[in-house]
């Protein structure tokens, strides 16, 4: 098993802790344990909390909680993992590794890279279908799809809200994928990681429950505010699925962690739940404000499509220079960190995050407009 660089963990894990002002975050700032157990009586109760080893699938409670979140799922169609990148890690593993004859992942661009990377690792081959800018929305090739699967293929994935355009893909779009995944009989991967994230009123549809081979990987790292708890889960159509991806957990990390397990049980209860994506809007619509009249006052160089959830919008730039070099200059010069498209298999466009304090984002954005004025 031979893996390339996961590029974008890679630069973010090497400067993000440097760097005056961090713009890669594709969260928003993260909440603390008194947020979640204000309750002195309860958290003393947490304090007490012997730690050892967690129910390994997660335990019943966790596993009901999550379960209620999706029409017509019970806890054997869940699977609680240690973050959403175990949850992707062990899919993808399972897929290629109970089809042989199935080596093929049609992969949805752009997108957080991690299956892309690991599907190449475990010897399989990705085959690209593309979001295209059309008028104002990101909307998915569905004829390219149809050209990018074969009876070789074990899965199509879906990143839903995208990572990094922030589009939301409306029920129809699903139902097209969940179509096509039919007629070759593959599995669909819904990374939906950003669902709860949404700008406006309304939670963006889930592939549960529109196909009967559809896997949803999901975690409290973005919309929830919480990627310190590393708590992730595969929701499946199939239990006898969960039962076999369950075993795959076994040779990873085996458990997840026993205080990430109540922890996560108390966020998803449905009245914290609605709280914690409300502070989650709020801090998207007011921070996103800021950026977007930034990108309106630099249309000429800037070409944008308005993020429909998470906190990430996805320009395409003119600038005389490539992504990955203006990036590293700001890095370098101005002590800024942005992201290139490049890591995301698209040139010429930057993932800027805005999710964190307003104050650094205006700065930041100063700092880049210094920049320009460079080149």
């Amino acid at each position: 098993m031979k893996l390339d660089e996961f590029e974008m963990e890679r630069i973010q894990s090497e400067w993000e802790n440097i760097v005056d002002i961090n713009l890669t975050e594709s969260g928003v700032s993260p909440l603390s344990i008194a947020d979640l157990v204000p309750d002195d009586e309860r958290r003393d109760e947490l304090f007490k909390t012997s730690l050892g080893y967690s129910q390994t699938n997660g335990t019943v409670e966790l596993r009901e909680t999550i379960a209620g979140m999706y029409e017509g799922a019970t806890p054997d169609n869940v699977l609680v993992t240690n973050g959403g990148a175990e949850a992707n890690f062990i899919t993808i593993w399972n897929l290629l590794h109970e089809n042989k004859d199935r080596n093929e992942i049609a992969m949805m661009l752009p997108n957080y890279m991690q299956m892309h990377g690991l599907t190449k690792g475990l010897g399989g081959d990705v085959i690209p279908y593309y979001l295209r800018m059309k008028g104002n929305r990101w909307l998915p090739d569905i004829e390219g799809l149809k050209s990018a699967v074969s009876k070789k293929t074990a899965a199509i994935t879906v990143c839903n809200p995208n990572n990094p355009t922030g589009a939301i893909l409306e029920a129809d779009n699903l139902k097209a994928v969940a179509d096509i995944a039919a007629d070759v009989d593959a599995w669909v991967i819904s990374d939906e990681i950003y669902q709860g994230a949404e700008l406006e009123s309304g939670r963006s549809p889930s592939m549960f429950g529109l196909y009967d081979k559809v896997i949803v990987t999901n975690s409290l790292s973005k919309a929830y505010g919480l990627p310190g708890l590393r708590l992730g889960w595969i929701l499946t159509s199939a239990q006898q699925h969960t039962k076999e991806l369950w075993s795959y957990s076994d040779y990873t990390t085996i458990c997840p962690g026993k205080l990430s397990d109540m922890l996560a049980t108390i966020a998803l209860q449905p009245t914290m739940r609605e709280k914690i994506v409300g502070r989650t809007a709020g801090i998207i619509k007011r921070n996103w404000d800021i950026l977007k009249a930034w990108l309106d006052d630099r249309l000429e160089i800037f070409e944008y499509i308005p993020p429909q959830a998470a906190a990430i919008c996805f320009p395409r730039h003119n600038l005389p220079i490539s992504s990955l070099e203006l990036v590293d200059r700001l890095l370098r010069e101005k002590s800024l960190l942005i992201i290139p498209g490049e890591h995301f298999g698209m040139e010429r466009y930057l993932r800027i995050g805005f999710g964190y304090d307003s104050d650094k984002l205006r700065n930041g954005l100063s700092r880049f407009d210094e920049m320009i004025e460079t080149l």
